[in-house]
Parts: structure tokens; sequence; C-alpha cells
């Protein structure tokens, strides 16, 4: 009698810890939580991967640049672009993505980095220079291709637990079939993010 009471009571805890692994959210729900945060971070690919915020040579903003020692590489971000500072591009990308993928981002954008072996140096995309943000004007020279658009109807959810979520996508590129692309979701204590790229 033991052994049922004590097998029956393993059975019901390893229950209990089954239906509380989940991340309590519906199908619906986590799908509406990616697609969500995949199109803000589409013009946040641009500026981190594409070919960056628009530049201007307005007379007015390039003479409060002056002096500055980046100006003949870098030039005036314009006043149409969606971010006009640093503090600006750092907030939107914290809304959208996880805290290590913000890091290689930020590292990527602000402070450049050196991409291994044979010593390559990647200057930072952006510097802000006399309260001007300014931009690299070569970026298009080493944009990757964008424009993946993905498929929410096809989701398929490979891990789910509280604070992470494994999903895959059908994706489209050019208005072409491409590959399924596996995104991750990480839960953090302003909601979930991407710990993913999506371009």
């Amino acid at each position: 009698m033991k052994r049922i009471l004590s097998f029956l009571l393993t059975a019901v805890m390893l229950f209990s810890l089954a239906s509380c692994g989940g991340s309590g959210l519906s199908d619906d729900e986590i799908r509406d939580i990616y697609e969500g945060l995949i199109e803000q971070s589409y013009l946040l690919n641009d500026v981190f991967y594409g070919d960056g915020l628009p530049f201007t040579n307005d007379p007015e903003t390039m003479a409060a640049l002056a002096g500055a020692i980046s100006r003949f590489s870098y030039m005036p971000v314009d006043k149409s672009a969606p971010f006009q500072s640093e503090a600006e591009i750092r907030e939107a990308t914290l809304a959208v993505f996880s805290q290590p993928m913000c890091d290689h981002l930020f590292t990527l954008a602000f402070e450049g980095m050196s991409t291994g072996d044979d010593e390559t140096v990647v200057y930072a995309r952006y510097i802000e220079q006399n309260e001007i943000l300014t931009v690299r004007i070569d970026l298009a020279e080493e944009a990757l291709p964008l424009g993946r658009v993905y498929d929410f109807d096809s989701m398929d959810i490979l891990i789910e637990d509280k604070n992470r979520i494994v999903a895959s996508f059908a994706t489209e590129m050019d208005g072409k079939t491409s590959v399924r692309v596996k995104i991750t979701l990480t839960k953090t204590e302003n909601g979930w993010r991407l710990d993913s790229p999506t371009y």
C-alpha cells in the first residue's frame, strides 16, 4: 500500500511540475508577442545591419560639427530619421531585444569591433559629436541583405518554459519562399524580448 501511495504521490508531483513548466501564455498570445517584437525589429535591423540612418550635409548642422575628429568619415543624421540620438537608439533596442543581444548591437553600433584573426576592424556605425548623432557614410558597402518576411501563422513552438520560448517560422525573402527561422524569446523584468537576430 505504501508503494502505491508513494507512486501516486510521485506521479502527482511530476504532473504538477509539468503543468507549471510552460510560459502561462496561449499560442495566440505567444504569436502576438513574436509578431509585435519581430515587426519592431525590422527598423532596428536597418540601423544595425543595413544602410543605417540617412544623413545630411545641411550647412548649419555641418558647421556645428566643425573641428570634430570624425567629421570626414561621418555625416550628421538627417532630421527625418526615426532616431536622433544614441539614447533613442538604445531605448528602442532595449524594448525589442534581450540584454545580451543589446550588448552586442551597442558594441557594433557605437564602439566598433575587430572581426577576428585577420584583425579587420569594423568602425562604429554611429558617433555622437557635439550633441549631434552622426552616421558612418560607407555603411551601404557592408550592409547585410534585409527584408525577410515572417509567416506568423506558420509558428511551430519548439520549447516553452516560464522564461524562454523557442519557435520556428516559415519566411520569405524578396517575395520567394526562404528557410524556416528559429527565434528565441526570453523573459525579462520588463517583459518578453527577442534573443535572436531576425534579419
